[in-house]
């Protein structure tokens, strides 16, 4: 059964009380065992079964992995369960009501993330403080396309790959920062191929592929990002801390001074990501402001030019992604 936003705090606890132990099993971090761990169709039982779950061998591409895995699944099953079940909703763009996210903004989202976080399968463990910080939330960022990619194998989405030229079953993976003389740096030749330094200053945002085929089929492509490269842009997603990144390796944000994370490999200045982007716009001559009427959406699609408008679904009050309220194996970015 397909992924939908439109699954409130509410429902979410009344469908899931039978699924109580398991819900308790993931708040005390426990690690999925044989019985509470899938390995075939989810979607014969509960949508709302926030279950880890191993992959089986019809799953041929994202609409089979997404229709059947709303965590998506892996060979072991050992990944966050409740985190994969976040990346993976279809919020509905959002028409208006956006709260932009700065700089400081992420810095102080940097500054309250939990310092346990993501140390084990615990992302729902700290889901009220999460919430209580915007984590399910549309926000939008402007900045400077950096660069972007699309991803590999990831449990989120079943550890499928590719195909080429499209990359339809895999997410991509676009760095977006703050400073206009770092864009003049960009990898206009070979974008998947930033600098450490553009990395390193980059906030993430995600394109899902069944996000992409359900609301910007053959629109949202890397060949249409291309333009973009360099340029401002305007993203709008859903907020989401992608924990299982949340590792001095990985986010530069826990790496000190400047000078410590020049010396690192850390690769993204924030844990926190919009993550599914629901919109996506440039400026092409960086002139725009945030409620300028220049902004071109990527691909040519009117939808997005205004923040998101343009589905004709109803993404709920304020762009508000209706999350669920339930209870990584060292996978790429």
């Amino acid at each position: 059964m397909p992924t939908s936003n439109s699954q409130s705090g509410q429902t979410f606890r009344r469908n899931v009380a039978p699924f109580a132990p398991l819900a308790l099993a993931l708040l005390m971090n426990a690690v999925p065992n044989s019985s509470s761990t899938s390995t075939g169709n989810q979607s014969g039982g509960d949508e709302n079964e926030i279950v880890a779950a191993r992959c089986v061998a019809h799953i041929t591409d994202f609409q089979a992995c997404h229709d059947n895995y709303p965590t998506g699944c892996s060979k072991a099953a050992g990944y966050d369960a409740y985190l994969n079940y976040l990346k993976n909703l279809t919020p509905s763009p959002a028409s208006g009501g956006i709260t932009f996210l700065d700089q400081p903004a992420f810095e102080n989202l940097n500054a309250s993330t939990p310092p346990a976080l993501g140390q084990t399968n615990n992302h729902a463990t700290f889901e009220d403080q999460l919430n209580e910080l915007g984590e399910g939330q549309q926000r939008g960022v402007i900045g400077y396309l950096y660069y972007y990619e699309k991803t590999n194998a990831e449990s989120s989405n079943c550890e499928l790959t590719g195909p080429a030229p499209g990359y339809g079953n895999v997410d991509f993976h676009i760095g977006v920062g703050f400073d206009p003389n770092l864009a003049n740096q960009v990898n206009r030749s070979t974008p998947s191929q930033p600098s450490l330094q553009l990395q390193q200053n980059s906030v993430i945002v995600e394109m899902t592929p069944h996000y992409r085929a359900r609301f910007q089929e053959g629109v949202w492509t890397l060949a249409n990002l291309k333009p973009a490269l360099g340029h401002k842009v305007k993203v709008v997603g859903q907020l989401l801390v992608d924990s299982e990144h949340n590792t001095p390796a990985d986010n530069c944000a826990l790496d000190g001074t400047p000078q410590q994370i020049a010396q690192t490999k850390c690769w993204r200045y924030s844990v926190w990501e919009l993550h599914p982007v629901t919109s996506f716009a440039y400026c092409q001559d960086d002139s725009c402001t945030q409620d300028s009427g220049d902004w071109i959406p990527i691909g040519g699609n009117s939808a997005g030019s205004d923040g998101g408008s343009g589905s004709g679904e109803n993404p709920g009050e304020g762009g508000k992604t209706h999350k669920p309220h339930p209870t990584h194996s060292g996978e790429p970015r």
